[in-house]
């Protein structure tokens, strides 16, 4: 870890942590992603997309907890590398369904083994029952920002 954080003697923040964790984690996925032409936030709606055939760009904003203009972004990516088509929604005209390509189903098992190379990269050194514990952990984690970050009523 190549944190910079000033007092050596103290454990770094949290925050801190979590921060170099994802960012690492995120250069090690684009260079898989990379030979594909996918960068992470196209990775991540390719699968959302393959998922739930038809989904809109504004369920992946609301799934993902991204800005729209940068699903719209990340789709149009896709959409120039032949991975995803974006159809009109019949009942609404105003909103667009995503649909994969046969290229981006074909994509699915290699994101499949990049998802499980990267788990295992990340779980090196430790034992199933720590991975458990790091899961429950972040996702009280999670739900603690999300309480936080909830309108408070009355």
């Amino acid at each position: 870890m190549s944190t910079k954080f000033i007092d050596k003697s103290k454990q770094p923040p949290l925050d801190l942590i979590l921060d170099e964790l994802i960012r690492d984690k995120n250069q090690l996925l684009s260079k898989s992603l990379d030979a594909h032409s996918l960068g992470n936030g196209q990775f991540h709606i390719l699968n959302e997309v393959n998922w739930k055939e038809g989904i809109s760009q504004e369920e992946i904003a609301r799934i993902r907890k991204i800005d729209k203009s940068a699903v719209a972004r990340s789709v149009k990516r896709l959409i120039e590398n032949g991975y995803i088509n974006k159809e009109r929604d019949q009942q609404d005209g105003r909103a667009f369904r995503l649909y994969p390509t046969d290229k981006g189903r074909q994509m699915m098992p290699q994101i499949k083994r990049i998802v499980q190379e990267l788990d295992q990269t990340l779980s090196q050194g430790s034992t199933p029952e720590e991975i458990e514990l790091f899961k429950k952990i972040c996702r009280r984690m999670n739900q603690n920002i999300e309480n936080a970050a909830a309108p408070q009523c009355g």
